[in-house]
């Protein structure tokens, strides 16, 4: 009886035997079209509760783990379960409850990476993704398409899930752009957007504004960021649960469901599935209990209506124009810009150039005259401020975003000429008072270091990527040294050569604290404004 059993069993497992090696094999074939079957893909790694598969047309049916996902491969997950995807690449998708996907098309080549490409669906509830090798190879190979949007990735982990027929998506790391026909909005690391339809644009909203329990699964589920490596066929999977001895007939109607729905719907499949329970000593009634799960998940594939197909292809269509205006428009930056600013230097304006999304360079020129008045010591001068400068300055963005670290230097030519103004007693030189007369003139001018080194930070990048007008600001101190300062005196008519000598004495004495109340300039500090534009 036994040996009768175990025939039985081969024979059964036989069709579902040759279909494994023919889609595990290196040249599988669709035996009704005669055209190649793709068989790159991943597996289910992880599963809780009610999950289910459907390829093509076939009838869905209860998954197992490590079973097969390839293009055309929908999952669904019941009420309170949950499921895993791994991918060769290493893309991971975690579905949480009550969710519909669809790999509608995966093709991955471990030896020519560029050449994958991944075209997901969300249809319903809430997933959680991982980029693989594909997506960080290649940000274009990546597109997940839901109800209300098209998302792209930059080498990113995050979450969409949909609520109330509005989508919600939350990015952990990278960033990602959100396209519908209402234009395309990007979200960075920690950033949460929400789309009402597929006609509005998406809108940043912090993440306390999400509703509750939307992400909450999402994140209780372990994920392990390890590639697939093999990606068992559903018959394949129903044959080892055979020869594992869980044989019983629920299990094994389920292994011939599974068969069935793999495309394998051959007499000799169902008969042995049946005979198997037999053979287990259980009723063949007991089978029948897995039949409405998979009926249920078959409506709920099914369901998926012809009015989120043309969604889903709109945003499609939306999502690749607004992406390829955005490359366009990448391809047409030179990487050149020009600033205008004012601040702290005068009037200015710089040419930039970018090197890479992290370097950039600028050479600019700075202006301004102006004139103020202030005493020192006790003469109270006039002062005439020439600022012109040239700069070299190197800029380094070390984060995402306009924050920069600047340093270079600068062609100094600031400087001052002042003239002293007589008090009502004359003038008081070095604690010494001469009349208007014994003194014609004492003038000056004041000067630093040609070469001046500059410090700084700003914002702003005006040669960044897909970018035209920006806005940029800098904050920083041009270390130019304590100013020279030269203080000339013409003596008057009514002094002796000997009066004369003394106050030159004096004059200098004055020059010497001149040069010392006026050393804080030696750091001039920096702080500016501009507008930028990237033609």
């Amino acid at each position: 009886m036994k040996k009768f059993a175990a025939i039985i069993v081969a024979l059964a497992l036989l069709p579902a035997i040759s279909f494994a090696a023919d889609t595990n094999g290196s040249a599988a074939v669709n035996k009704s079209t005669g055209t190649p079957v793709s068989t790159t893909g991943g597996n289910v790694s992880e599963l809780s509760g009610d999950v289910f598969i459907a390829r093509g047309t076939t009838a869905a049916h209860q998954a197992v783990k490590n079973e097969a996902v390839t293009s055309g491969t929908t999952i669904s997950t019941g009420a309170q379960s949950y499921a895993v995807l791994k991918f060769e690449d290493g893309q991971i998708v975690t579905m949480q409850a009550d969710s519909t996907f669809l790999v509608r098309e995966y093709r991955y080549e471990p030896e020519r990476k560029e050449t994958g490409n991944i075209v997901f669906s969300m249809l319903k509830g809430g997933l959680r993704f991982v980029t693989g090798l594909i997506g960080q190879n290649n940000k274009k190979a990546f597109r997940l398409s839901t109800p209300n949007a098209t998302i792209g990735i930059r080498g990113t982990e995050f979450m969409v899930a949909m609520a109330n027929n509005s989508m919600y998506s939350q990015v952990l790391s990278g960033n990602i752009g959100m396209t519908n026909a209402a234009g395309m909005v990007t979200l960075g690391a920690g950033q949460t957007a929400y789309v009402a339809s597929a006609s509005a644009l998406a809108s940043l909203i912090p993440a306390s504004a999400v509703p509750a329990g939307t992400f909450s699964q999402l994140l209780s589920i372990p994920v392990t960021t390890a590639p697939a490596t093999t990606s068992a066929s559903p018959a394949t999977a129903a044959a080892s649960v055979a020869a594992g001895g869980a044989a019983t007939s629920a299990g094994i109607a389920g292994g011939a469901g599974i068969a069935a729905g793999a495309g394998i719907a051959s007499g000799a499949g169902v008969v042995g599935g049946a005979l198997l329970g037999i053979v287990s000593g259980d009723s063949a009634s007991s089978s029948s209990e897995q039949a409405p799960p998979a009926a249920d998940a078959s409506a709920t594939t099914e369901a998926v209506t012809k009015e989120e197909e043309k969604t889903t292809s709109e945003n499609d269509k939306a999502g690749e124009k607004e992406e390829n205006k955005a490359e366009a428009a990448d391809e047409s930056r030179s990487g050149v810009g020009v600033t205008g600013k004012i601040g702290t230097l005068g009037y200015g304006a710089e040419l930039n150039f970018g090197s890479s999304d992290s370097f950039s360079a600028r050479i600019g020129l700075n202006a301004f005259n102006y004139k103020y008045n202030a005493n020192s010591s006790s003469v109270n001068y006039d002062f005439k401020l020439q600022l012109q400068t040239v700069s070299a300055l190197a800029d380094w963005y070390p984060f995402e975003g306009g924050l920069r670290t600047s340093v270079g230097l600068l062609y100094n030519n600031n400087k001052a000429t002042l003239n002293a103004v007589p008090g009502a007693g004359g003038y008081t030189i070095n604690g010494v008072t001469y009349t208007s007369a014994a003194v014609s003139s004492l003038q000056g001018t004041m000067s630093f270091n040609k070469v001046a080194p500059y410090l700084g930070i700003g914002w702003g990048n005006p040669v960044a990527k897909g970018k035209g007008w920006g806005m940029t600001s800098d904050f920083g101190v041009l270390l130019q040294g304590s100013p020279k300062t030269n203080l000339i005196a013409t003596c008057g008519a009514s002094l002796t050569p000997t009066q004369c000598n003394t106050l030159q004495t004096n004059v200098a004495a004055e020059n010497a604290k001149l040069q010392n109340d006026l050393s804080n300039f030696k750091f001039w500090p920096v702080i500016s404004v501009g507008i930028s534009y990237q033609w």
